[in-house]
């Protein structure tokens, strides 16, 4: 796709919707990158970044640096991701209080769907030719839902927060968000530092110098985790496509209890004991609200699906 303003703002729109679901304790800006078709050149570019980027510089080949290395693309998705975040960072809360059954609707009809056109771009299993069984691609199934799964399960940390920490808590969660269907955001609930990371970048926004060093902290863990996981991400995807897809699929799937609208507040240590469906549920507002917003959250992907369709047609 052409360099060309309309191409750049979709790019950044993308990028928007990845930084609204990375700010979501419970939804992937994996799963949306996903779903934006944006993942695999995502992993592709940040992979290829090193340091002769640095020389190219110093001889001033700036046009062959942005075009060789894909900056345009990754600036536009950066920018995107970014303004999300910081503005989100100031209303995600209220949302949350005042609108959970609309917003986690939404996201479990944009998950959902979206798994079934991705399981559309893996190859046909073949219970013939297995050597286990069943598919090895089965087993990575297996294996990425129940790593979702256990995440649910594990408790908030009390653990005392500092910027050595938090430069672990982003080395940590930003792996998590690269990773569809486990949300680095609940990484960071889990961690205890969600509501830090949340007051750090409303702070921030308002230039409060108190803050800086808790912000670069963060960032430069997630700088250092991103290139060294999207190297192991880029190297699954070329050599074991099938099996990485799978293995991201089954990430999705398990991340679904975490979306289900409705959840009791209980005590329950198993997670699953904690949803529900509402009583009278035919004739009740707000499971009608929800499966509006998942209707929603489910024409979103067939649109997204046939732009692209039409896209790869034209190319």
């Amino acid at each position: 796709m052409k360099n060309t303003f309309f191409s750049n703002f979709i790019i950044f729109t993308k990028g928007m919707c990845m930084g609204i679901a990375d700010i979501v304790p419970g939804v992937s800006g994996g799963t949306i990158a996903i779903i934006t078709g944006v993942y695999e050149e995502l992993l592709k570019t940040i992979n290829g970044l090193d340091f002769e980027i640095f020389k190219e510089l110093k001889k001033g080949r700036i046009k062959s640096v942005w075009n060789s290395y894909n900056l345009s693309f990754l600036l536009y998705l950066c920018l995107g991701i970014c303004l999300s975040i910081i503005v989100l960072s100031h209303f995600i809360l209220i949302i949350l209080n005042n609108y959970p059954i609309a917003l986690w609707s939404l996201f479990l009809g944009l998950i959902s769907s979206s798994i079934i056109f991705l399981l559309k771009s893996t190859s046909e299993l073949s219970f013939k030719n297995s050597k286990y069984f069943i598919p090895a691609q089965l087993y990575f199934l297996i294996i990425g839902l129940f790593v979702a799964l256990y995440i649910q399960t594990l408790n908030s940390s009390n653990t005392e927060i500092n910027s050595l920490y938090l430069f672990i808590c982003g080395m940590v969660s930003i792996t998590a968000m690269l990773l569809p269907g486990v949300s680095g955001a609940y990484i960071l609930v889990l961690l205890g530092a969600y509501e830090t990371m949340l007051i750090t970048l409303k702070e921030i926004t308002q230039l409060n110098s108190d803050y800086f060093v808790n912000f670069i902290s963060f960032i430069l863990g997630a700088l250092l985790s991103v290139k060294l996981f999207s190297k192991l991400l880029t190297w699954s995807y070329k050599n074991y496509k099938d099996n990485t897809l799978f293995c991201l699929i089954g990430f999705m799937i398990g991340s679904l209890p975490t979306l289900w609208p409705w959840k009791n507040n209980n005590d329950s240590s198993f997670f699953l004991n904690k949803l529900y469906m509402p009583e009278n549920y035919l004739n009740n507002s707000e499971f009608k609200e929800g499966i509006l917003f998942f209707i929603i959250g489910t024409a979103i992907v067939l649109l997204l699906e046939f732009i692209s369709t039409k896209n790869e047609n034209k190319e």
